[in-house]
């Protein structure tokens, strides 16, 4: 050894070495570092959004001179901090950056049909406001998803924001009801009681898998009464939509795992019965109700989803009028009072007693914002991720690889989320609006799911 280092070359292959080890520590300490920026900046806009930027207010605040709802400009800076803390990670990562983009290529492809539509939107301003904060957004699930080798450090900083947020919430049960309370539900911390109820169904859809990754019983119990915790806080929000939607999903995976376990003969059979099941149903009820000379609508006629029809009906009789190019992304709810549609007219949504500034339906908010295009483009992204997410899933639970079974919890999360924003957009606007906790979670999860397929195709 003596002799090799009194040589030249001995030398410099020892000096070669200690630079290599040097540069070796420097990347790994590097890495931990953007990982954990990359876990601040998740955390931070999951708590943003989670509360919102005005907490305990939960009546909307009008403008007597106008009509129309205070604009709040606290939103707008927030995210700007929020995207300032992204910043570094993407220049640190800015290597990966060329690709990650051509790979999110569908996505930008969408944002520009969206920064098109503000161009003729009804009110220009509140749309390119509207969509600076959805790129924000984008710009944050990018920096995010680059920061992490794998989804399953997003799921633990995701799950323990989650019992942040249920502990903020239930102090805010205990110690401060009066404000706490609004006339309709529970609220606590929130702007209106079925947030609170939506972030409770989030909570538990991140929480639930991630129990599944616990080895000791102390780290089980103290996750199995975060989740008690959430439920309880749903239920007292009186959420119905929400709740719903908790309870049906929950009872409903333990099949949807063993469908998506077993082999593609199976898993076609299944669906095939399923169909066949819905058609046959279909056709003896209508069957029953020519025999009985029956109206087959009746049981629904009277069913308006707590007067949602009412906004659907107008919003479809304006989209009408632009069918394909819509009236601008963002440029149809809670824009300039003199000119914003639902204002003109005497529907009971438009008095100041009942301020709505969504259609209650994100399908129907897309289509007549961004037109049939937007729609046909926002859908095509949804169901890319959704078969995206069903096919890791499908990859997790049937590998024998120790690796892709640690996946497990973080793919169930995955392949749920996308189906329960199917069910819940339509009775809430929440896909691609900015703002909205749904909303930034299925953008995350598409950014991610591309990114990581990318990756496994490389």
């Amino acid at each position: 050894m003596a002799s090799d280092l009194a040589s030249p070359s001995g030398r410099l292959a020892a000096w070669s070495r200690l630079d290599a080890e040097r540069r070796a520590e420097r990347d790994a300490f590097s890495e931990r570092w953007i990982g954990r920026l990359g876990g601040l900046a998740l955390m931070a806009t999951l708590l943003y959004l989670f509360i919102g930027s005005t907490p305990y207010v939960h009546e909307a605040v009008i403008d007597a001179n106008t009509g129309g709802r205070v604009m709040n400009s606290v939103n707008r800076y927030s995210w700007i901090v929020l995207a300032a803390l992204s910043a570094p990670i993407l220049w640190l990562r800015r290597q990966a950056l060329p690709q990650a983009l051509i790979t999110l290529a569908p996505v930008i492809a969408l944002y520009g049909w969206f920064a098109a539509t503000s161009l003729w939107a009804l009110d220009p301003s509140a749309s390119q406001r509207r969509l600076f904060i959805y790129v924000i957004e984008l710009i944050i699930c990018l920096a995010v998803s680059l920061s992490q080798p794998d989804g399953r450090r997003l799921h633990t900083v995701m799950a323990w924001t989650c019992a942040i947020m249920i502990g903020i919430d239930l102090f805010s049960w205990i110690f401060r009801y009066k404000v706490s309370m609004s006339e309709l539900g529970l609220a606590a911390i929130h702007n209106h009681k079925n947030t609170l109820g939506a972030v409770m169904l989030i909570c538990g859809l991140i929480c639930w898998p991630y129990l599944a990754t616990q080895k000791s019983w102390s780290g089980r119990a103290f996750w199995l009464a975060v989740l008690a915790g959430g439920f309880a806080l749903l239920v007292a929000s009186l959420s119905k939509t929400s709740l719903g939607i908790y309870v049906g999903v929950f009872a409903f995976t333990p099949v949807f795992l063993w469908v998506m376990s077993r082999g593609p003969r199976t898993f076609r059979s299944l669906i095939a019965a399923g169909i066949g099941l819905v058609i046959g149903t279909v056709f003896f009820y209508l069957a029953w109700c020519g025999v009985e000379a029956l109206d087959p609508l009746a049981p629904i006629r009277g069913v308006t989803f707590t007067q949602r029809t009412d906004v659907w009906r107008f919003v479809i009789g304006e989209w009408r009028h632009h069918p394909w190019r819509g009236l601008g992304y963002g440029s149809f709810w809670d824009i300039d009072p003199m000119i914003q549609p639902s204002l003109q007219t005497d529907e009971w949504f438009a008095q100041p007693d009942s301020p709505t500034n969504e259609a209650h339906n994100g399908y129907l908010d897309i289509l007549v914002t961004t037109g049939a295009i937007g729609l046909a483009g926002a859908l095509a992204l949804l169901f890319r991720w959704v078969f995206g997410a069903l096919a890791a899933l499908r990859q997790a639970l049937t590998a024998t690889d120790p690796g892709l079974q640690a996946r497990r919890p973080y793919a169930v999360y995955q392949a749920l989320l996308p189906l329960i924003l199917i069910g819940h957009n339509v009775t809430e606007s929440s896909y691609f609006a900015g703002n909205s906790v749904f909303g930034f979670l299925i953008l995350l999860l598409g950014v991610e799911l591309d990114l990581r397929r990318r990756q496994a195709e490389a």
